[in-house]
């Protein structure tokens, strides 16, 4: 039946606001009133007289939540005789961890899955009867949150915790191994989540007040040792380069620690001093000229040093005097990243006119650094140019 007149201007001048169904006025409250109401947000379902809920408005009122969100709340509003199949059905589609509001009688095998395929934490609400290898990794590979991921496997049968099943929980959170059989922690499943897993945790070491980051550590500690092969050591690092602290001094190859600083340079300050060779080395400042920091003494040869100050003038800091030419700081001063502050290493007796005229033609500010009988005449020069 077509809506009238007053039920049409009630709808288009107050059916805005959720307030204004409150005081829906009793002539206008017809089954086809609400139904126009519910199409627009099913949220208004929490003011429809009792009397009036059908199966068939209950569901247009679960289909048209605004906030798929809000299912697991709508569905306290539909009385439980009305929560069909259908509806509940419809329910999961929107937000699966609506089932916990789900009458066990209408928890079908459909129902459930359709409620993990969305929220993977409704396994917890799924009957122990219902739950087979399939459902649960389907709740595993569909977790909303990865925090949570770790607390799954809690609500999966220990006869289903299939190798399957519990490596793509370690993949969404490494964490959940605590709930991982014993006799299924083995190389190939530390190898694959390594290999697998791209999440970067630089932040949550360096700065922890970035919440908002993944708190989750992939650090090879968590491996039983006996299972700390070269394969799974590699791909362990080649995700975080902080696994270095956790790989046997055995496996710590030259090959090895090259393939960790090309990852990131930095891990150089993680490998022994032993195993610190050129070749190493190089490849470390080659992925960041600050690393030159940890390059042994008697490796920062003239070649390695001029190469680092090249990519970065700041990277001076670290260049011993013995090898600091005046050439070489002329190189810092004009080097790539411009950085006229590279003024301040160097050493006074290489403070000629020309290399303070160009650390300053760079950036003003190192003027600071230039020696005070020399600034009037670095001072007219720059006034020339």
């Amino acid at each position: 039946m077509a809506l009238n007149k007053e039920q049409k201007e009630w709808l288009d001048k107050s059916g805005h606001s959720m307030e204004n169904f409150k005081n829906v006025p009793e002539e206008l409250s017809t089954e086809d009133f609400w139904l126009e109401a519910l199409q627009k947000d099913g949220w208004a379902l929490q003011f429809v007289p009792e009397a009036l809920k059908t199966e068939a408005l209950c569901l247009a009122a679960v289909q048209n939540m605004r906030n798929v969100q809000d299912a697991k709340y709508l569905l306290e509003y539909v009385p439980e005789a009305l929560r069909t199949e259908a509806v509940c059905l419809a329910a999961m589609q929107k937000d699966g961890f609506a089932l916990q509001c789900v009458p066990e009688a209408q928890k079908t095998e459909a129902v459930c899955l359709a409620a993990v395929q969305t929220n993977g934490w409704a396994l917890q609400y799924v009957p122990e009867a219902l739950k087979t290898e399939a459902l649960c990794l389907t709740a595993v590979q569909n977790m909303q949150n990865v925090q949570d991921a770790k607390y799954l496997l809690e609500y999966v049968p220990e006869a289903l915790k299939t190798e399957a099943v519990c490596l793509a929980a370690v993949k969404q959170n490494i964490w959940a191994l605590k709930y991982v059989p014993e006799k299924l922690k083995n190389t190939d499943l530390f190898n694959a989540v390594f290999l697998a897993t791209m999440h970067y945790t630089y932040v949550d070491r360096y700065a922890p007040a970035y919440a908002q980051f993944p708190q989750d550590r992939y650090d090879l500690n968590r491996v039983p040792e006996e299972l700390r092969t070269e394969a799974v050591c590699l791909a362990a690092v080649k995700q975080d380069y902080w696994a270095l602290e956790f790989v046997p001094d055995a496996l710590k190859t030259e090959a090895f620690c090259i393939t960790a600083v090309q990852q990131d340079g930095y891990a150089l300050r993680l490998i022994p001093e032993a195993r610190k060779t050129e070749a190493v080395c190089t490849a470390a400042v080659k992925q960041n000229c600050y690393t030159l920091q940890y390059v042994p003494e008697a490796l920062k040869t003239e070649a390695l040093c001029l190469a680092v100050v090249q990519q970065s003038g700041r990277a001076l800091e670290y260049v011993p005097d013995a090898q600091k030419t005046e050439a070489l700081c002329l190189v810092a001063v004009q080097a790539v990243q411009q950085y006229g502050y590279a003024l301040r290493y160097v050493p006074e007796a290489l403070k000629t006119k020309a290399l303070c005229v160009e650390a300053v033609k760079k950036d003003k500010d190192a003027m600071q650094y230039v020696p005070k009988g020399m600034k009037d005449a670095v001072e007219a020069a720059m006034k020339k140019k």
